[in-house]
């Protein structure tokens, strides 16, 4: 049904300088801004339903609103004749053979119809991170590559920058641990005078979004022990599978399992 791409910021500006229905305007522009995901459930004459997921992205300034919509992030078709009237936003998309759409915001949600040759309900909050793969795998890169280098210069607080308070940690040695574990570990190893290096296999890299929420990386990494003399050895070998979540405007680990280590 509908397609995916990524989110660009709505700039709406000098609100207090506007008169109050230019104020309504903007802010009316603004509640619809960002990439949203959920789902597109189509109704047939018979009274049955089938579900889709719905990826919507709206985008611009308050007099000339663009977007996409589709059913992943990857496979967007443009919409046209957008209009804001009063908390409502409407739109055109040449989809499913044409589809005019009508959709209000209701608390964290964004609801409301499609309508042509078929009808469809749509239910939609917002995805931060919800990006075309190529970008998210950019993103997820930078972010995991910080991480580590937090890690290997034994930076507890800029390791802490990058890890949400809610963090679950399963090894498959240590067993499960949280936020406040993982800083004191790695406090307690450099002090303790142990420096690890974290080397990524860049070849097992898999990375992919997780629509609503974040990302998942999963591939193989290698830890190696510095020596006093600047010398490394191997020290393990393991797999990984993360979880990030962007819902705070930048990437931050919320899950980990760290497995089969040797």
């Amino acid at each position: 049904m509908l397609s995916e791409t990524r989110i660009f910021g709505v700039v709406c500006v000098l609100l207090a300088a506007m008169s109050p229905s230019a104020q309504g305007k903007e802010a009316s522009c603004s509640a619809f801004a960002g990439t949203w995901y959920g789902a597109f459930r189509v109704f047939t004459d018979d009274g049955r339903s089938t579900r889709d997921n719905a990826v919507i992205v709206l985008s611009g300034d308050c007099s000339n609103v663009t977007g996409s919509a589709g059913s992943s992030i990857d496979r967007q078709t443009p919409i046209s004749a957008v209009q804001l009237v009063g908390d409502e936003i409407r739109f055109h998309m040449e989809a499913m053979g044409g589809l005019d759409f009508r959709l209000k915001r209701r608390e964290s949600h964004l609801v409301g119809t499609a309508s042509g040759k078929i009808h469809a309900v749509i239910d939609v909050q917002p995805a931060p991170g919800l990006l075309p793969h190529s970008e998210l795998v950019a993103e997820i890169k930078e972010a995991d590559g910080k991480l580590f280098e937090a890690f290997d210069t034994c930076n507890v607080a800029a390791y802490a920058s990058h890890l949400s308070s809610e963090l679950e940690f399963y090894h498959d040695r240590g067993g499960k641990t949280g936020y406040q574990e993982q800083l004191d570990s790695l406090r307690q190893r450099c002090d303790g005078g142990l420096v690890l290096r974290r080397e990524l296999d860049e070849e097992s890299l898999v990375v992919n979004a997780s629509p609503g929420f974040g990302a998942i990386e999963a591939g193989i990494q290698r830890f190696y022990a510095r020596q006093p003399d600047g010398s490394e050895h191997l020290d393990a070998t393991a797999r990984f599978t993360e979880v990030w979540t962007k819902a705070s405007g930048s990437w931050k680990l919320v899950r980990v399992i760290s497995y089969d280590h040797r």
